[in-house]
C-alpha cells in the first residue's frame, strides 16, 4: 500500500484504481471486471502474462517497466479507429513534458520507437455493452530493463533515454493523465483532430512494407495516415487505406 500512496496522490480523485505487486495480466483484469460506466485503472508492478498484439507476450520484469490499463468507455457513435494512435501521442507528450524526451516515433499502429528500438508497446481490447463500447486500453512502457532481457525485437528503455531516472511513479502517473485527458478529446472529436499532431511522429512515412495477400506479397510505400487513423499506402498504382497491421511485414 505504501508503495501505490504516492502514485495515488498523483492521479484524478475519480479514478476507480486497482493496484497489485504482481499480476498475469492488468488487461485480462480490467476485461473481466463487471461493466461500470465508470472510468477503472489497474496498474501493476510486474506481470506474469502481459498481453501483447495478436496473442503474442509481452515481457516484464519487477519494476522494469511502466505497466499499467484502463477500462473506459465511448458512445457507440464515435468510430474507435484511430484510437490506439491517440494512445501512442498520449504517452510521448507525458515522456516529453516530464523527462524531455525528444526524438520519440510511432510505428502504426500501436509501437513507440526510438531509433529503431521499441520503447513502448499498445493493446487495445474492445468489448461492447448495451449502448456503450468498452475499450481497455493496456500500456507497457520499459522504464529499466536488466540488459539480459530477451527479446526477438530491439528495444530501449527510459534508463537509457535519461541523464537522471525518475522515480517510476512520476512518468507512470504523466503517461495515465495524458491518456485520460487524449482518449476524452478523442471521445469528443474523434481521430482527425490528432491527424496534423500525428504527422511529427510518424515513423512509416515513406518507408517501404510488404503486404501478404493470398499467400502473395504485394510491397507498398506508406504515405502516412488518414483522417480515420488507417494506414494510408500505395501499391500498384493506386493508393488504399489498411485498417489491420495483421499482413504487414515491414522492410
Amino acid at each position: 500500500v505504501d508503495y501505490y500512496s504516492y502514485l495515488v496522490s498523483l492521479l484524478p480523485r475519480d479514478l476507480e484504481c486497482h493496484y497489485f505487486d504482481s499480476i498475469e495480466s492488468t488487461n485480462q483484469f480490467l476485461s473481466n471486471r463487471p461493466f461500470s460506466n465508470n472510468t477503472e485503472l489497474c496498474v501493476a508492478r510486474q506481470q506474469t502474462r502481459g498481453k501483447g498484439q495478436y496473442g503474442r507476450t509481452w515481457q516484464s520484469q519487477k519494476d522494469g517497466s511502466i505497466l499499467f490499463s484502463i477500462r473506459r468507455s465511448f458512445s457507440q457513435q464515435r468510430n474507435l479507429n484511430g484510437l490506439s494512435l491517440v494512445v501512442g501521442l498520449a504517452i510521448i507528450k507525458a515522456l516529453e513534458d516530464e523527462l524531455s524526451i525528444s526524438g520519440l516515433t510511432i510505428k502504426w499502429p500501436n509501437d513507440i520507437y526510438f531509433d529503431n528500438k521499441k520503447l513502448a508497446g499498445i493493446l487495445l481490447e474492445n468489448q461492447t455493452h448495451s449502448s456503450n463500447q468498452v475499450v481497455v486500453i493496456g500500456v507497457g512502457v520499459n522504464y529499466a530493463l536488466n540488459e539480459d532481457m530477451v527479446c526477438e525485437t530491439p528495444w530501449v528503455d527510459l534508463a537509457a533515454l535519461t541523464k537522471e531516472l525518475p522515480d517510476i511513479r512520476n512518468p507512470t502517473a504523466s503517461i495515465i493523465k495524458h491518456v485520460l485527458a487524449l482518449t476524452e478529446r478523442f471521445e469528443l472529436k474523434g481521430f482527425a483532430d490528432f491527424q496534423m499532431d500525428w504527422k511529427r511522429y510518424d515513423m512509416l512515412k515513406g518507408k517501404q512494407i510488404n503486404i501478404e495477400r493470398e499467400g502473395n506479397y504485394i510491397t507498398a510505400e506508406v504515405l502516412g495516415v488518414s483522417s480515420k487513423g488507417a494506414l494510408k499506402v500505395f501499391t500498384q498504382n493506386k493508393v488504399e487505406e489498411l485498417y489491420s497491421s495483421r499482413n504487414i511485414n515491414y522492410i
